[in-house]
């Protein structure tokens, strides 16, 4: 049985309740974090309690717990569940507000959540020999996708029509015609010697196995190139990947029903995740 934390209190999940004031659940008022547990560790979770920080920073949420709490409160959780394999689940909202109002009050107590998700991340393993295929899709977004905020209906979307085309994730397209990132995912290419994602600005998030993978580029003397890329070069690439919390590094083999390469997941992809699985361990 999944344990939650909410607002001080260790409960069952089923027992846990919010009101329906709460502006994350009327506005999408809120943020959160996503962790991975694997082999009985939390991934990278100093990384993600301090982009947690950030996008409370951004949004003017102040909570009383400290991100040493948050990290011990984690780790309680990831104990009483015995979680060996899945994820650890925050998110924060700015709380409740009655009578309904677009303009918060400043007296708002923040609703705090915490609580574990049993999820078999191996399967990850075998898909990442097959690779995976993936659709493009319009980026329907607001204009602040650096902040992990809960408001995910263009996410939803976009992976939705991805899961009806029986495709792994949906890669956004801006207006532009530019790929910004994927509907959960930071989105790459590999060209040469070259691995080429996004620049970090407000049109992307920036991820935590992102933040990771490009030191374990540079090491293997590949040129890690933040760089604006049309869709077509998606198709012109040698290898395209996906990174994320929970895929971790997932070669994609056809975008739009077409192959990228032979059709099969590529040499330094592959690479690349199986020292990102060495470095996490």
């Amino acid at each position: 049985m999944a344990t939650c934390y909410l607002n001080g209190k260790y409960l069952p999940l089923s027992k846990a309740k919010i009101s329906v004031t709460d502006r994350g659940f009327q506005f999408s008022d809120g943020v959160y974090e996503v962790i991975a547990s694997y082999d009985g560790t939390l991934i990278d979770i100093d990384l993600h309690l301090k982009r947690l920080k950030k996008s409370l920073k951004e949004i003017d949420i102040k909570i009383n717990l400290s991100i040493e709490e948050i990290l011990k409160i984690s780790n309680k959780i990831q104990s009483m569940d015995n979680l060996k394999t899945g994820i650890i689940y925050i998110q924060v909202t700015r709380g409740n507000q009655n009578p309904r109002d677009h303009k918060y009050a400043n007296n708002l107590k923040p609703n705090i959540i915490i609580y574990s998700i049993q999820k078999d991340l191996k399967a990850n393993d075998q898909l990442s020999n097959k690779g995976v295929p993936v659709i493009t899709y319009p980026d329907i977004r607001w204009l602040r996708a650096d902040i992990k905020s809960i408001s995910l209906l263009g996410n939803v979307m976009a992976v939705n029509k991805a899961k009806d085309m029986k495709c792994h994730e949906a890669i956004l397209i801006d207006q532009n015609s530019n790929v910004t990132e994927g509907n959960s995912s930071s989105i790459w290419i590999i060209k040469g010697n070259k691995c080429i994602t996004h620049p970090l600005t407000n049109k992307i998030l920036n991820g935590v196995t992102r933040k990771k993978l490009i030191s374990i580029i540079k090491k293997n003397d590949l040129i890690f190139e933040e760089k604006i890329f049309k869709k077509e070069l998606l198709f012109k690439a040698n290898e395209v990947f996906m990174t994320n919390a929970t895929n971790f590094i997932m070669p994609i083999i056809k975008v739009d029903k077409i192959k990228i390469g032979k059709g099969l997941p590529g040499v330094i992809s592959l690479l690349l995740r199986k020292q990102y699985l060495q470095a996490i361990k």
